[in-house]
């Protein structure tokens, strides 16, 4: 394995010179000292590898071989600094990072091959190339023998067979004639996953601290070979040459450490292809890549990347993760990173979404099987929960967002800015996710919420869920049919545990159906209990059955043909899609809306132009058009409320807890976008509703806020006054900061006097306008008053070293910079 990455980043270095007492002196002059035990002596070409300071300035070499002839020196490797003085710091290993000096423009985190010259001591850039991005971490392509491609041939039957279904014997053969390749290609790796998706196989393994992932594909005749977490790129260790340090720039226009803006590139002032540009510090990070489920341009605005560092996902669902394919495929050097749970479910939802494509006559696939393949190979993950610094500098750390299995909320950290980003969430807990926990999320300066919902609140969960099993109950009992269209990742779950744990299903004969991408995702759940709650877990250790689907109770549609069965006894069908935009849901509609024994129960949120929202306004009797055909109402047709999303209570909570100073509203229509900030959000945070491709920026205020109110949130709403105590009284001590940069300070004490007024055992302080002091004549006494005063027009005290200097005064005040107006 090291052989075939052994490439990926290299040094040769070319000076011609003499060695002699561990050093080499080159044909220039320069005496460079030698690292380690040298062997070589005498006059010659030498192959070296240099050691620089943060000047660029070669302070040793370390001796390689000698060759006869001189050639082209050049190093491969990553851009880590940029310095305006000329200066790049280019990683070519953990242990090796050098300094050189260029006047071309090259971009931090890109890889370039660098042709250079030794000149007077320093590394100067001739040739600058940068490498395509599919140079970055390319996957290693080990062809199979032919005996093997032979042995692990899949046939047809099994490429479109879910994981259940696969064969356990191809399984034992597909381990027999492929691991023992992967041992002889990776020595010592200890493999400690396999998993067999629909026509993919896949190993995960460690060996000497490094994790990789080999994965084969249906008709491929070779093995892909990837090396998990090589996005991290550790900061400089203490024993480098080169200082962090070095490299800031008094002249720069910005300091990085202070640089936090935020781009919509979809879901703003709408629901679907959340996307979103975070630029903080010097990075440029994604935050999700979903897709519209409607309308001619699926697509986040992409175009507005320039060259992003990471990609980080959120949650599975198509509108969050739809594209990235897509984006995998313009910048395939960017790391990818999302929760084991999303990865889990990503390939399902992937493939669903290629699906979806293929079938769409409006516009051409966006992307092929062999980019979701890509994607899946290199997208890494990370646990929530865990602080973890994939780029220099950058803090990362994913929250248990509560919304679906392996949910998160996102947290970034770099310099002095702070970002949280909480894709959706659910404070409530869930049969199949525990919610938000608030003591989980820190304060941030930015913080980007989903709205989905609003100012609206939702009702008692627990009161929907009961009324749902009840009025399912009260159609089947009957003899009739219930249709369920539910999402299929999360609410289709929630809605089979609970019909099958409920009172009046568990001891009944009746069947739960599952059909659609609901059946996909399920077989996912049941081969992953280990991310769902501990209730569920347990549920199945002591039932010793798959707690979603045990082929009695529930049980799988897996033909199309098998659908009229589902409906000719009494039954419950759950099938995707929720919305009835498509899938096998709306097969069943159209079979059940014509029959007045029959129900069709929404159970979440629908888009206002869907066939689901639609036919909850409809009556019995009326008329609804699906796929050109009428059909008249006679199914009873009601909504319940099992949202994954949280609602204003929710929102509000998570907002107060992370106290953002800029607060953007975002996944959700206008409408409830505009509901939700004209609650008393706009007391406390500078609220922001943008469009798509509108950049935020922290602490740059929209035009629309007022002076006052940019005061308001700059500043604190509470100091500590120090109370200190003289023999004839006391002083209030207002903190110099508060006298410095508050100007409310400037208004409470621009005469000089401020009112006191107790109230109950507080004591409130109020300025005194210029209004509020009487007109009347200097009083002229025999005291030091201000009237007497030399510095005194009138009005103002004009002495500089007073404390009441350019404030209006009363004429009978009195202060110890006094001087007699003679």
């Amino acid at each position: 394995m090291a052989d075939t990455q052994q490439n990926l980043t290299e040094i040769f270095c070319c000076l011609e010179g003499n060695i002699e007492n561990q050093c080499l002196t080159t044909i220039t002059g320069e005496v460079l000292k030698i690292k380690g035990n040298c062997e070589f002596s005498g006059t010659g070409i030498w192959i070296c590898i240099p050691a620089t300071d943060s000047n660029g300035t070669v302070v040793s070499v370390s001796i390689v071989s000698q060759i006869e002839s001189a050639q082209q020196s050049y190093c491969i490797g990553r851009v880590t600094q940029v310095a305006k003085r000329g200066t790049i710091l280019v990683k070519v290993s953990n242990s090796c990072k050098i300094t050189f000096t260029t006047a071309q423009v090259l971009h931090v985190s890109s890889i370039y091959r660098l042709d250079f010259e030794f000149i007077s001591g320093k590394l100067y850039v001739t040739t600058a190339t940068k490498f395509d991005s599919d140079y970055q971490n390319q996957p290693v392509s080990v062809p199979l023998p032919e005996e093997v491609v032979e042995a692990v041939t899949i046939p047809a039957t099994v490429t479109t067979a879910t994981t259940v279904a696969t064969p356990k014997v191809l399984e034992q053969k597909w381990r027999e004639k492929l691991e023992p390749l992967i041992l002889e290609k990776i020595p010592g790796i200890k493999i400690s996953e396999f998993n067999v998706y629909t026509g993919v196989l896949e190993w995960e393994g460690t060996v000497q601290e490094k994790r990789y992932r080999v994965q084969g594909t249906v008709g491929s005749t070779s093995l892909l070979i990837y090396e998990l977490g090589s996005y991290h790129q550790p900061a400089l260790s203490n024993d480098s040459d080169v200082d962090d340090d070095d490299f800031d720039d008094e002249d720069e226009e910005e300091n990085e450490e202070d640089v936090l803006r935020v781009t919509p590139l979809g879901a703003a002032r709408s629901i679907g292809a959340s996307c979103f540009k975070v630029e903080i510090g010097k990075y440029e990070i994604v935050l999700d890549a979903g897709t519209r489920p409607k309308g001619d341009n699926p697509l986040p605005a992409f175009e507005l990347l320039k060259n992003p560092n990471l990609i980080l996902i959120t949650h599975a669902h198509s509108d969050h993760i739809g594209a990235l394919p897509v984006l995998h495929r313009m910048f395939k050097a960017t790391p990818m990173i999302c929760t084991p749970g999303t990865r889990s479910i990503a390939r399902v939802m992937l493939e669903d979404c290629l699906k979806v494509n293929l079938k769409n006559e409006d516009f051409e696939p966006l992307f092929e099987e062999q980019d979701l393949y890509q994607t899946l190979l290199h997208l890494e993950t990370q646990p929530i929960g865990v602080e973890f610094e994939p780029l220099p500098g950058l803090t990362v750390k994913f929250i248990n967002a509560g919304h679906i299995v392996g949910a998160a909320c996102i947290y970034l950290k770099y310099g002095n800015r702070s970002l949280v980003y909480t894709g959706d969430y659910n404070i409530a807990n869930s049969r199949t996710t525990v919610g938000l926990k608030l003591a989980d999320l820190p304060t941030a300066d930015i913080l980007i919420t989903e709205a989905t919902y609003g100012a609206a609140i939702h009702p008692s969960r627990k009161q929907q869920e009961t009324e749902l099993v009840q009025a399912v109950w009260n159609v089947v009992a009957k003899g009739g049919n219930v249709l369920i269209p539910a999402f299929a990742l999360g609410r289709a779950q929630e809605i089979i545990l609970l019909l099958k744990t409920s009172a009046l299903f568990a001891n009944s004969n009746i069947p739960i159906f599952v059909d659609g991408l609901v059946r996909k995702i399920t077989d996912v759940f049941n081969d992953n209990l280990d991310l769902l709650p501990e209730a569920v877990s347990n549920f199945a250790a002591n039932c010793r059955i798959p707690p979603f689907c045990d082929g009695k109770k529930v049980i799988f549609v897996t033909d199309t043909k098998e659908r009229p069965f589902a409906m000719v006894q009494p039954s419950v069908i759950i099938a995707s899609s929720g919305m009835l935009t498509g899938g096998a849901s709306v097969y069943y509609a159209k079979s059940l809306l014509e029959r007045d024994d029959a129900a069709i129960f929404m159970s979440g949120y629908t888009d206002e132009e869907s066939p689901g929202r639609l036919l909850q306004s409809m009556k019995s009797g009326e008329v609804v058009t699906m796929d050109g055909v009428d059909y008249t109402v006679k199914a009873e047709i009601r909504k319940f409320n099992l949202s994954a999303h949280t609602d204003r209570i929710g929102i509000g909570q998570v907002i107060a807890k992370v106290a953002p100073r800029h607060l953007i509203l975002i996944h959700g229509m206008p409408d409830s976008l505009y509901d939700l900030a004209r609650t008393d959000l706009q007391k406390n945070h500078v609220v922001h509703i943008p469009s798509c491709g509108e950049t935020i920026e922290y602490g740059v205020f929209p035009d629309f806020l007022s002076q006052k109110r940019q005061v308001e949130i700059e500043h604190p709403k509470e100091v500590e006054l120090e109370i200190v105590a003289e023999h004839d009284g006391a002083w209030i001590r207002i903190p110099q900061e508060v006298v410095d940069t508050d100007p409310r300070w400037q208004t409470l004490s621009q005469v000089g006097i401020i009112r006191a007024k107790w109230h109950r055992d507080s004591l409130m302080l109020l300025p005194i306008t210029k209004k509020q002091i009487p007109k009347k004549l200097p009083m002229i006494t025999a005291g030091n008053c201000c009237a007497r005063c030399k510095y005194f027009d009138g009005s103002l005290c004009l002495m500089p070293e007073s404390i009441f200097h350019n404030r209006q005064i009363a004429p009978e005040g009195s202060c110890p910079e006094f001087t007699l107006n003679a």
